[in-house]
């Protein structure tokens, strides 16, 4: 019995969407328990009534009154039925649909970035956006059919007890062993998904590969594709030996079901043919024809309801993965935490920025940043230096609580970053990076993602970073919806990276190496177009081409998680250590 609650509540938690729509539901239910049974009953005593007058010599006029009777009933329900489906029930399918992909969305915003280095996080991640709809409809379905099945279980009994109860016990019999085994079905199909899905994510992989247009390069002038052919054979060769080892248990379940199924038709038949022709339980060929339709829609109905327990056990293993991904518990991300204590978006002007004693791991990964300290002034330009790997980038996932640190801890304003309400300390924080994505949306809105511009403010921006060419911010980037849509260079991606940070409102500018992509003495003067404005806003970069940082404030050096060396650019010189090395060495390369 607990275990049959405990379905009954993940089939509830998959319904629920649907409950938001109340109207919908009742009208459903409505359809369901009234106008379908009242199909199935007229259909069944349609064929018998007309068989019987015709039997037992009435005029063709009473025959023609019976069927038009039993035609309008039938052409009223399906009317009702092909109306509610087509003009309405579909239609709020699509906005159902579309609050559970957005709840889905919603949660991945709420999700800590932590999650997003754990290979079991995507897995239920694909079972909630790959599922949920499909499963939560599937709930609904089965809910509504059990209401149907019990209307139309009532209606079909009432009309076979009275000539051949026996039936009922018959069916009873089949519908239970047939449940039993689309049970012990259900588990093997739903074991078999499992090793399936982490399959088709690395096929899915592959796909998108070949799909993607910033791959094309590659695919075309490396051996990438040899690898990707390697990882698309071996999933595949994967796949088959999944499919193959569960194949043998299906099979001899589907054997025993059909099995079944054949022995009952056998035996239903066999009984009937008795009722008729021997014991004369059964008189008239349309009580004979009549009960052979009604007992197909008894047994129709009782499997439907019966099957709750093993669609609802189905369904329940879905809903145990969806629950997976939704109750997540996200530290950083979730903000039902948000009280008044929190400090809302009323900073204003620049950062004073502190990281004090800050160490930070990643799970699984043997790199760590080991006590940091750094203090950055308002309006203050900060470089940071490093070989690839020294922990340059992970200091800004710092910056901006994606990760919360491990021991110490950082300072806005010489209040601790988590008194923050983080999603509007963010919007405080301008970023640009290296690898600048771009979405298919105009051009306008590829600016804007941060603030909202005027058209004249825009081209302004655009003419600051040096943007050339004619371009319209109405036109869409990438070919993705449209043909006509602009494919820019990685410079001009960059630019537009940039472009998106160029307003006046930002407490703190994230950059890393947003212009790497662009010749030096582009890259020169857009870094100080940058420059420029950081007496009111602090400016933190990392770059490896050194020549564009040394005006920076202060420039840190970063090995191997650690800070090895500090100073100005001149200082660095003097010291004649790693950086000097660094600089001299870029130096010799523009000789």
């Amino acid at each position: 019995m607990k275990h049959i609650v405990s379905k009954m509540k993940d089939v509830i938690f998959l319904i629920k969407p649907f409950w938001q729509e109340k109207g919908f539901m009742l009208a459903s239910i409505f359809i369901y328990v009234f106008i379908t049974p009242l199909n199935a009953v007229a259909s069944v005593l349609f064929t018998q009534s007309v068989i019987d007058a015709v039997s037992e010599g009435k005029s063709f006029w009473d025959v023609l009154k019976i069927i038009m009777v039993f035609l309008l009933i039938l052409i009223s329900t399906i009317i009702i039925q092909n109306t509610f489906d087509n003009l309405y029930s579909e239609p709020k399918l699509v906005k159902i649909n579309r609050n559970i992909n957005k709840n889905i969305y919603n949660k991945i915003l709420r999700t800590d970035y932590r999650y997003f280095d754990d290979p079991e996080f995507y897995n239920n991640f694909t079972w909630a956006i790959n599922e949920y709809c499909t499963k939560a409809n599937e709930a609904r379905l089965l809910f509504l059919n059990i209401c149907r099945s019990v209307s139309t279980i009532i209606s079909m009994i009432t009309l076979i007890a009275t000539v051949g109860p026996l039936l009922i016990l018959i069916t009873m019999i089949q519908m239970a062993l047939s449940i039993y085994f689309d049970m012990k079905r259900n588990k093997i199909i739903l074991s078999k998904q499992e090793d399936v899905i982490p399959i088709d994510r690395k096929l899915g992989y592959v796909h998108r590969i070949f799909y993607q247009r910033q791959y094309a390069e590659d695919l075309r002038s490396t051996n990438l594709s040899e690898y990707l052919f390697g990882i698309f054979e071996e999933e595949n060769k994967q796949k088959i030996h999944t499919i193959k080892k569960y194949a043998k248990s299906l099979l001899s379940l589907l054997y025993v079901q059909n099995g079944i199924g054949v022995f009952y038709n056998t035996l239903l038949l066999a009984y009937i043919s008795f009722s008729f022709l021997v014991s004369n339980q059964i008189v008239g060929i349309g009580k004979f024809t009549g009960l052979i339709t009604a007992n197909s829609q008894l047994a129709s109905s009782l499997y439907g309801f019966f099957g709750f327990i093993s669609q609802a056990n189905n369904l329940s293993l879905y809903a145990q993965k969806i629950h997976n991904f939704f109750n997540i518990q996200s530290s950083i991300e979730d903000f039902s935490g948000i009280t008044d204590e929190h400090i809302l978006p009323n900073i204003n002007g620049s950062f004073d920025l502190e990281l004090k004693n800050v160490c930070f791991s990643y799970s699984n990964s043997n790199f760590s940043l080991k006590n940091i300290n750094l203090t950055i002034s308002k309006g203050q330009k900060i470089a940071i230096v490093g070989k690839n790997g020294s922990g340059k980038t992970t200091l800004f996932k710092l910056i901006l609580r994606l990760y919360d640190t491990d021991c110490g801890n950082i300072f806005v304003n010489n209040l601790p970053i988590q008194k923050y309400d983080i999603r509007f300390l963010r919007q405080k924080i301008g970023m640009a990076f290296q690898q600048t994505n771009l979405y298919a949306i105009t051009v306008k809105d590829n600016v804007q993602l941060y603030r909202k511009f005027s058209d004249e403010k825009i081209m302004e921006i655009l003419a600051k970073c040096k943007f050339e060419g004619d371009i319209h911010l109405n036109g869409y980037v990438t070919k993705e919806f449209d043909e006509n849509g602009y494919i820019f260079s990685g410079g001009d991606m960059q630019k537009l990276g940039i472009a998106r940070i160029m307003s006046d409102d930002f407490g703190l500018l994230l950059l890393d190496e947003p212009s790497s992509a662009l010749d030096p003495l582009s890259e020169y003067e857009l870094v100080n177009t940058l420059y420029d404005r950081a007496n009111t806003t602090t400016t933190i970069i990392i770059a490896h081409r050194l020549s564009t940082i040394r005006h920076a404030d202060c420039i840190y050096v970063m090995d191997e998680g650690q800070i090895i060396e500090s100073g100005t650019h001149e200082d660095l010189i003097e010291q004649r250590g790693v950086y000097y090395d660094m600089f001299t060495k870029q130096a010799e390369n523009y000789k």
